[in-house]
């Protein structure tokens, strides 16, 4: 706050879910996700896109983590995952190594998007393979199928 006295946290003591996730995207300026489950990255994603918010989202699996920044009228996660991949789940074991770093990019991300600063990795994945040392960036496409964004294509 002495920084910035017009910053607001507000601390939510609950999981995102189908009961609660409208509400608190639209409580938000900017969505950061780092949800374990798909279904929660993709509520966060499908809520963003409705209310024409950005959303940093951030994931992990083992030793490779990825990060991708959805604005509105770029590619969705919906666009990037049309089917939750079978072997996401929440039990999955990661390195706090990996959770630290990908959070750091995370936070980078969110105040590149929030300042107007540099490059958001909007149109884009960058993915960490963290047990060999790589680091691939792919570039994203809007999908026209998309149940999420796709209808606003070319509209």
């Amino acid at each position: 706050r002495e920084l910035n006295p017009a910053l607001q946290v507000t601390a939510v003591a609950e999981n995102i879910g189908p009961a609660n996730a409208e509400s608190l995207v639209s409580q938000v300026d900017l969505v950061v996700s780092a949800a374990p489950l798909f279904q929660e990255r993709l509520m966060m994603n499908q809520y963003a896109v409705a209310q024409g918010k950005a959303l940093v989202d951030c994931a992990m699996y083992e030793l490779e983590a990825q990060i991708t920044v959805v604005r509105p009228g770029s590619p969705c996660l919906a666009c990037l995952y049309p089917q939750v991949p079978p072997d996401w789940k929440r039990q999955f074991p990661v390195f706090g190594a990996v959770a630290g770093m990908i959070g750091a990019m995370g936070a980078m991300e969110a105040i590149k998007v929030i300042a107007g600063l540099g490059r958001p990795l909007t149109d884009q994945l960058l993915m960490f393979d963290l047990r060999n040392g790589g680091l691939r960036r792919m570039k994203t496409a809007r999908r026209a199928d998309c149940p999420v964004c796709g209808k606003a294509i070319g509209a």
